[in-house]
């Protein structure tokens, strides 16, 4: 009995050997393109974005890691005196309760856990970006804003991180801005 034509060429077309495959396997993984530590990305669990819980304090020294975009609030303030957008990860009652209503001067509040519940950062990010503008993220103190550098990042968006936060913007005696907050963003 004769076979079709389409299983003959299947059988007559050269194969890699195993161990080929294997050698190609390992030298992906010297030149970095896989990362088996790192892997895909996975967003933070509600619990990771727990302000100071163990489980954010643990992925943010993960993330840490693999970031040299650490600013100190000089810098960050010099960058956003330039064209940069700075924005505060934080939500509307944290920002209440952590900084009394407080957050950089020319500051945006965007909390991460918005971009985080929809998969995406907002659309003035995405604009801000696609125009060539850095994006400095902000938090308390700045384990929040470095899982939301990490989240950036991973969209292919050029972000910093002030090392400090707030505390050390503050510290530095850069400029404040005091936030009004209706009543419904504070529960």
């Amino acid at each position: 009995m004769a076979r079709p034509a389409s299983m003959t060429s299947m059988r007559s077309r050269p194969r890699l050997p195993r161990a080929t495959v294997l050698v190609v396997a390992v030298v992906v993984m010297k030149l970095g393109s896989y990362c088996p530590t790192r892997g895909a990305y996975v967003p933070p669990t509600a619990a990771e974005l727990v302000p100071k819980s163990p489980e954010m304090m643990e992925r943010v020294k993960q993330v840490k890691d693999r970031g040299d975009r650490l600013l100190s609030a000089a810098e960050a303030a010099a960058m956003v005196d330039d064209g940069a957008m700075l924005i505060d990860v934080r939500t509307c009652k944290q920002v209440h309760t952590m900084t009394d209503n407080k957050i950089p001067a020319k500051a945006i509040i965007d909390p991460v856990d918005d971009w985080i519940k929809n998969k995406a950062p907002t659309n003035a990010i995405k604009y801000a970006a696609e125009f060539g503008r850095k994006v400095i993220v902000s938090c308390t103190a700045g384990p929040k804003s470095t899982l939301a550098w990490e989240f950036l990042q991973e969209k292919g968006i050029d972000a910093y991180v002030i090392d400090g936060g707030f505390k050390a913007w503050e510290e530095a005696e850069l400029p404040v801005q005091e936030c009004k907050f209706p009543a419904s963003d504070l529960k």
